[in-house]
């Protein structure tokens, strides 16, 4: 059995097919984060915890806490499991028992869920590179991390014992979870094709957000952080401060960071935004809308 926790605000027109896309005698969680408004009726099989409004990464902390299963995999109110998903994680999980967690490849689809090609070649690129090698702390942000919540499964204790998502985070909680536990057994993919449907539509993490808690999460693990993983959270923080039209402060983070790691100045994604930077800032804000 495996526990499938999946966290959901005010009332979700995708609910139901969420909950019905998990197969078996598995154990759902349906965390209820604020509001009262879930569709009861869409449920099914499902339990559903009650929470005030706490935020994402608290709603799914508290699934993991009340799982039944050593086993617990995500999944969104908006996306859908593919019919083998729970039982390939497991195997992979139960296989290599120094694993904390266990990633899948999605298919990116629209709201009608058909397949979303120019989206799939992307992120379909970025998986392969990805899983090329062992998925550690460097290459998971060399690749710009094709690991989708709703593709992942984890080590119940591996995932209390690193603290969980951190609630600090609204938008990319997953990406310095994935981080950490890269650091605590390591992450490994699961082999055999798509895991999950990750529905895109208008209600998806709006980009401003995104990249102002790339701030954050780089925040976090700079210190720590040497050598390559350092000039890669360097590269992802100027990617950020420019997404968010903050030139200024792209200008003088690259120059800070290049003064104490000349190697960054190899880097070409690096060198091109820290050049771009430098450009006036009227044409700059014109190029960025």
């Amino acid at each position: 059995m495996v526990t499938v926790v999946i966290p959901t605000h005010g009332r979700s027109p995708y609910l139901a097919e969420a909950v019905a896309s998990i197969r078996g005698d598995h154990e759902i969680l349906v965390v209820e984060d604020g509001t009262a408004d879930a569709d009861e009726s869409a449920l099914d099989q499902a339990r559903l915890i009650r929470l005030p409004r706490v935020g994402r990464s608290r709603a799914r902390n508290a699934g993991v806490e009340a799982a039944a299963s050593p086993f617990v995999a995500f999944l969104d109110a908006d996306d859908v499991a593919l019919p083998d998903r729970l039982e390939r994680q497991q195997a992979v999980l139960e296989s290599t028992p120094g694993a904390a967690m266990c990633f899948g490849a999605v298919t990116m689809a629209g709201a009608d869920l058909e397949p979303d090609e120019r989206s799939n070649e992307l992120i379909g690129a970025r998986f392969a590179c990805l899983v090329s090698g062992p998925a550690d702390f460097a290459r998971i942000l060399a690749t710009q991390c094709p690991i989708y919540t709703s593709a992942t499964m984890v080590r119940r204790d591996a995932f209390l014992d690193s603290g969980g998502y951190d609630p600090r985070f609204d938008a990319y909680e997953d990406l310095d979870l994935y981080l950490r536990l890269s650091r605590r057994g390591g992450l490994v993919p699961c082999p055999g094709g798509p895991v999950t449907l990750y529905r895109l539509h208008a209600q998806n993490t709006p980009s401003d957000l995104l990249y102002a808690n790339m701030l954050g999460v780089v925040a976090k693990h700079l210190p720590q952080a040497r050598g390559r993983e350092r000039r890669l959270l360097q590269e992802r923080r100027l990617d950020a401060l420019w997404g968010l039209g903050r030139f200024r402060s792209a200008r003088r983070a690259a120059a800070a960071a290049a003064v104490r790691d000349p190697l960054l100045l190899a880097d070409r994604r690096f060198v091109k935004r820290a050049a771009g930077s430098l450009l006036p800032a009227t044409l700059l804000r014109a190029r960025r809308k």
